[in-house]
């Protein structure tokens, strides 16, 4: 007909027509071809397909599109974009790629590794790392860093190292070596104190003749060594005396002076059968003490002191500590009939363990702590008044508080009440007796 229909026909025509131009509308109804054109279109859609193609194009877009896909591709591709992109992706990639070459500068944010690399290194970093390692590694580095660290290692190596340091340490080692063979080399120069020697060593005879004489230097034979009492004494004079008496008695004596300090010519021991006041040294302790001399015996008078007299060790030893609280103490010897204070430095020694309440800086202080009730007989000579007055009952007046003659009536006792003057005093004490203030004491 010379005039199209106004519907589509409701199947398309066997044999269409071709049309020398593409119609200005496109079709409400397009057909769907169940296979592709052999040639592409010339100029692409205006929109894109709502879903991909199913097969890549065998040649890739001249521009990249507009978004990126959600999705990475599954290999990637031939030949990297000529341009990187402007931002990384969240994600590092699945499979990425491995260059011949590193990068010529480094990543700004690098990735962290949660596990190390199973291989090191070829060459270590230029720089150290900012914090050391929590864990040392197995094995050590082949050569020694160049710059010690700043902190030394919390616990030693351990093995020495195969060379020793060229300067020592300035602090010795809190954990010293010891070691089981002495050093080949003696040191340069020997210590200015020596050790003393432990023990207790007695004197015996030397035989030689022409130096006859005692030593105790702890070389005494073996068979006197166990006989004591018949070979050993605790004095040089003792033993030459036993040994060397007569002639030889004078030149054994100077023979062989003790070799340091604690070799003393005397031995203390404790003088229980004397007065048993402390230790002495006059060789004249029991057999019992020389056949156990290492404990009864003493170098010094201070070491037998504070084994057998530590409870009176100050009286012991005749010295006296630092007296913080003065030098006063109560004198208990006179009995409450004759108090006393004292201070010639002979105080007990659980006194001078007690500073704080037996001793006193003056006298009246002393007198008054422990002799409170006769403060005036304690005092003695140096009792001084306060020339207050107070009452005398026995003269029926009141009296001065003050030695010397009249109106002194004696220093007072601490219970007596004392006033100003004598007439307060009459007044308070003897208010009934007019004369109270014109008598005298």
């Amino acid at each position: 007909s010379s005039e199209p229909s106004s519907q589509p026909s409701s199947q398309p025509s066997l044999s269409p027509s071709k049309s020398a131009q593409p119609s200005s509308e496109p079709s409400l109804n397009p057909s769907f071809s169940t296979n592709p054109t052999s040639e592409p279109s010339s100029e692409p859609s205006s929109q894109p397909s709502s879903e991909p193609s199913s097969e890549p194009s065998s040649e890739p877009s001249s521009e990249p599109s507009s978004e990126p896909s959600s999705e990475p591709s599954s290999q990637p591709s031939s030949e990297p974009s000529s341009e990187p992109s402007s931002q990384p992706s969240s994600q590092p990639s699945l499979m990425p790629s491995i260059s011949a070459q590193p990068s010529s500068e480094p990543s700004l944010e690098p990735s962290i590794s949660s596990q190390p690399s199973s291989q090191p290194s070829s060459e270590p970093s230029s720089q150290p790392s900012s914090e050391p390692s929590s864990e040392p590694s197995s094995q050590p580095s082949s050569e020694p860093s160049s710059q010690p660290s700043s902190e030394p290692s919390s616990e030693p190596s351990s093995e020495p190292s195969s060379e020793p340091s060229s300067e020592p340490s300035s602090e010795p080692s809190y954990q010293p070596s010891v070691s089981t063979m002495p050093s080949c080399s003696p040191s340069s120069t020997p210590t200015e104190a020596p050790s003393k020697p432990t023990g207790v060593n007695l004197f015996y005879p030397i035989w030689v003749k022409g130096n006859e004489g005692c030593r105790n230097d702890g070389d005494e034979p073996d068979y006197m060594a166990i006989n004591p009492t018949d070979w050993l004494s605790s004095s040089m004079s003792a033993c030459c005396k036993k040994f060397f008496g007569g002639y030889l008695y004078e030149s054994c004596l100077g023979r062989y002076p003790p070799d340091h300090d604690d070799c003393n010519v005397m031995l203390y021991y404790p003088d229980w059968e004397g007065s048993n006041k402390g230790c002495v040294d006059d060789g004249k302790e029991p057999y019992y003490m020389l056949s156990n001399h290492q404990y009864f015996l003493s170098n010094t008078r201070e070491e037998c002191c504070k084994k057998f007299y530590e409870w009176d060790l100050y009286t012991c030893t005749g010295t006296l500590p630092d007296l913080t609280h003065g030098e006063y103490y109560p004198d208990w010897s006179g009995g409450s009939s004759n108090p006393t204070c004292l201070n010639d430095n002979k105080m007990p020694t659980y006194m001078l363990n007690n500073q704080v309440w037996y001793l006193s800086k003056t006298l009246r202080k002393c007198c008054e702590r422990h002799f409170f009730w006769d403060i005036n007989k304690c005092m003695g000579d140096e009792a001084v008044g306060s020339d207050k007055w107070y009452v005398k009952y026995s003269a029926n007046t009141c009296v001065q508080d003050c030695v010397g003659a009249s109106p002194c009536g004696g220093i007072a006792e601490s219970w007596d009440e004392v006033f100003s003057d004598k007439k307060t005093c009459c007044e308070k004490k003897l208010w009934w007796d007019n004369r109270c203030r014109t008598r005298s004491g």
